[in-house]
């Protein structure tokens, strides 16, 4: 019987989801700061890098939010990969993104 059964994958971000990450880059320049995204798909999973920073010499801020195939996110530190929270929500993996993404040191 289950022979037929197709596996839902529901890794894609949604179009609510890609327009909550254009409102962050949105609040990003509003702070001042610069914003960058990049999507990259891959099997059983979506991923959208955010990169922030100022226009002075301090470093710049990476972290990844990837939709995973059951539709679950997933915040992870850009640099050191590692995880910094699973969510539910994309809300949720965005509010969970640390102080050195809105703020310089």
């Amino acid at each position: 019987m289950s022979d037929n059964l197709v596996p839902l994958d529901l890794s894609a971000f949604s179009r609510a989801d890609l327009e909550k990450i254009r409102a962050l880059g949105e609040k990003q320049r509003l702070l001042y700061r610069w914003f960058r995204s990049e999507r990259k798909t891959e099997s059983g999973c979506d991923r959208v890098f955010l990169y922030s920073g100022s226009r002075g010499r301090t470093p710049y801020a990476s972290y990844c939010v990837t939709r995973h195939r059951d539709g679950h996110y997933e915040l992870r530190d850009g640099r050191g990969g590692r995880t910094l929270t699973t969510a539910r929500t994309l809300d949720e993996a965005i509010g969970a993104i640390p102080d050195d993404f809105y703020y310089s040191n």
